[in-house]
């Protein structure tokens, strides 16, 4: 019996003496291009607005399914997220449907965002569009009119819901700026990293879990959006969080948006830059490969700040510029650094804005 086991003790030996694997190296920029399946991506730190990775950021393709970050933002601009619909015939007319309803029957509109961004389901984007703006039709006008007002110059729309239509398309960099507009709402954001919900509708007790399969798997993987269909191919927008530090990407015409996203943001993080000073977000170049990074001559002394990370805050009714900056004792210029927009005087409730905290001085 001795003579069994005495190979086996040895085998276990030498197993847990084994050296550990070595972790694996982060992609290098060379590798990233080399792999990257997707035709267009960009990679950003948005609390600089630098541009780590671009790939053909200004050509367009068809965005799929993350048409909905634009049907989600322009619904919760509209309605708040309150009230309730009746579905209709129409909205039920778009195949396939992830969620199904039942004309008829009445969903509350707070359910119908987790359902359009959870389940990316067509006949909620349907009733949503239709019940923020009288008519789908409208809405879509006003989809276009929000995105012309955004500066996506290349975007157009031709429905709620993602799938094809005529002329409907993005880019890289038009659906990055959709994404910043779609986070900067608390509630939007904290739906898009849900995991799992469970929608109570007619037909019956409907499952939905986010179609973002990286959520819970990938480290950090927080609030994204998903697109497929067979001309769009793979497209995404997702946002990833280590450390106090958050990335967000953009990819369109993927063979595998997995895969991109893994490699990407392993790279992003592999190469991220301290935090500067003072944070200022920059226009997006129109080519670029590598991190963009201001050249300090060598016999220049450089005193770095690091400076506490922003909050966030809701803004409620009744706020403005003024009386949020007084709240936390910083300047409205102090805040408009942080939260370019193109009309101060409009602060929409709901809306999250970055606060940046004064270090104390030495």
């Amino acid at each position: 019996m001795i003579r069994y086991l005495f190979p086996l003790f040895l085998f276990g030996m030498l197993a847990h003496s084994a050296p550990p694997t070595a972790p694996e190296k982060p992609p290098t920029l060379e590798k990233v291009n080399e792999d990257l399946l997707a035709k267009a991506a960009l990679l950003i730190d948005p609390l600089t607005g630098e541009v780590l990775y671009a790939r053909d950021i200004d050509s367009p393709f068809p965005p799929a399914s993350t048409v909905k970050l634009m049907t989600a933002l322009l619904a919760y601009q509209k309605t708040g997220g309150q009230g309730s619909v009746t579905v209709s015939q129409e909205d039920v007319r778009v195949e396939p449907s992830t969620v199904p309803l039942r004309p008829g029957e009445t969903v509350p509109v707070s359910e119908l965002f987790r359902s359009i961004i959870i389940g990316s389901d067509n006949d909620s984007a349907m009733a949503l569009a239709r019940i923020s703006s009288g008519s789908t039709t409208q809405f879509v006008a006003e989809m276009n009119a929000e995105a012309a007002k955004m500066g996506m110059s290349k975007t157009r729309f031709a429905n709620p819901h993602g799938l094809p239509g005529p002329g409907q398309r993005t880019t890289a960099r038009d659906l990055m700026t959709l994404f910043n507009h779609f986070l900067s709402y608390s509630e939007l954001r904290r739906i898009a990293q849900t995991q799992i919900y469970n929608l109570k509708t007619a037909i019956g007790l409907q499952h939905m879990r986010n179609h973002n399969k990286l959520l819970g798997v990938y480290p950090g993987m927080g609030p994204a959006k998903t697109g497929w269909t067979y001309e769009a191919r793979h497209t995404f927008a997702a946002s990833v969080t280590r450390d106090g530090r958050e990335l967000r990407l953009t990819l369109l015409k993927s063979a595998n948006k997995w895969q991109d996203t893994r490699l990407l943001f392993d790279y992003g993080f592999a190469n991220l830059p301290p935090p500067p000073a003072n944070p200022i977000a920059s226009s997006l170049p129109s080519t670029g490969k590598t991190i963009f990074q201001e050249n300090i001559p060598d016999n220049k002394p450089v005193e770095v700040v690091i400076q506490p990370e922003p909050i966030l805050y809701t803004i409620r009714r009744g706020d403005s510029l003024t009386t949020i900056s007084r709240r936390f004792g910083v300047g409205v210029e102090d805040v408009l650094l942080f939260n370019p927009m193109d009309n101060p005087d409009l602060l929409v409730p709901g809306q999250s804005l970055r606060i940046p905290i004064k270090s104390k001085g030495r």
